[in-house]
């Protein structure tokens, strides 16, 4: 149904709207309600309506299979008037102090209105009263942010390479994950990062708590749960051609395979080599057993505080496969790493009793 919309209306390079105005909105669609059970209806201006046009569109973009599915409903308000709306909001020219608003908006095919949800913290009430005389404008209390992996949002469910900070630690998150046990979504981490109880942020936002952390050093790996998780990971930084990624499956890595990571301070790095899988690190809390051991050729390939992000691999454009989590380094100065050390994703999935959330 998209394509048909879009089939209507001149769109630039990017395929955006030249109008400026929603998909199908200057055509005179002002968009589409229903559901694969009852068929959908395109809503559309009743002053323009010339139905052999729009039945023509439908005819080009929709299989014949579900042409009986589509229907056309005239609009209880015109182009024009939602247009007015839609320009007015965009504009920010409802009050004086409009700019200081951060406010997300849409066209709600239903009601045909714009729905704006604005957010509480930066909404002045004289603004608010302003928003709210708009003709076709429903406003919708809210808390937006624009979401980053120094501040991850619970909104759609937190992922992983966010930063996530505790009252003494810096740390990022691994990948969101699924308890075999009951189902409960969490994510994961690095284990030395913190023990059973502590309490994890990204940026003002919660991001969970530790419940689980076994037999720790020989497993460097916990289990945070507490909020709500996302099958996503950041992967913005200079190795990464896309900021993030959906996570599609995990697997241990094989010896030679070409590898990413993505801490919250060093971003995302690619083109390590994993040159083992049963390597040992210890310290003076004790040893990590049958970990992975990479370099990317004497560059960087790890910075403190990138503990516990996840180690991937890019099998399609926008996905990834969940290889491991990163939990330290050698070949440091000044906390930057040439050598990487990370837990496999088998070692967490059979340890903390867990499979990687996929989307």
């Amino acid at each position: 149904m998209s394509v048909a919309v879009q089939s209507l209306e001149p769109l630039d390079a990017t395929g955006r709207p030249k109008s400026g105005l929603p998909y199908g909105l200057s055509a005179g669609v002002i968009g589409v309600v229903g559901s694969a059970t009852t068929g959908y209806k395109v809503v559309v201006d009743s002053s323009v309506l010339d139905s052999k046009k729009y039945q023509a569109a439908i005819a080009r973009s929709v299989p014949t299979a579900g042409k009986q599915m589509v229907g056309l409903e005239r609009s209880c308000r015109s182009v024009r008037a939602i247009s007015d709306a839609w320009n007015a909001v965009g504009a920010r020219s409802w009050s004086s102090d409009a700019s200081r608003t951060t406010f997300a908006a849409d066209l709600d095919p239903v009601t045909e209105d714009i729905v704006v949800e604005y957010d509480q913290a930066s909404t002045s009430p004289a603004s608010l009263d302003d928003l709210r005389g708009l003709n076709g404008v429903q406003a919708v209390a809210s808390s937006l942010e624009r979401t980053t992996r120094l501040s991850d949002t619970p909104k759609g469910g937190h992922w992983g390479g966010a930063r996530i900070t505790s009252a003494l630690k810096n740390c990022s998150a691994g990948f969101s994950v699924v308890r075999r046990s009951n189902g409960q979504r969490g994510s994961v981490t690095a284990g030395h990062c913190g023990g059973v109880g502590t309490v994890w942020k990204s940026g003002s936002n919660y991001y969970g708590t530790t419940s689980v952390r076994t037999n720790y050093p020989d497993y460097d790996q916990s289990l945070l749960t507490g909020s709500t998780y996302g099958p996503k990971i950041w992967t913005d930084g200079p190795g990464d051609p896309v900021d993030t990624r959906t996570v599609t499956g995990g697997a241990d890595p094989g010896v030679g395979t070409a590898v990413c990571q993505s801490g919250s301070f060093s971003t995302s790095l690619c083109g390590l080599r994993v040159l083992s899988k049963s390597a040992k690190y210890c310290d003076t809390d004790g040893c990590t057993t049958y970990v992975i051991r990479a370099t990317r050729g004497g560059q960087i390939a790890i910075i403190g505080g990138d503990s516990g992000g996840p180690v991937y691999t890019a099998p399609g454009r926008t996905t990834a496969t969940i290889r491991g989590i990163t939990f330290a380094g050698s070949g440091c100065a000044s906390s930057r790493c040439t050598t990487l050390y990370a837990e496999r994703y088998a070692s967490i999935a059979g340890h903390l009793g867990v499979r990687a959330l996929t989307g």
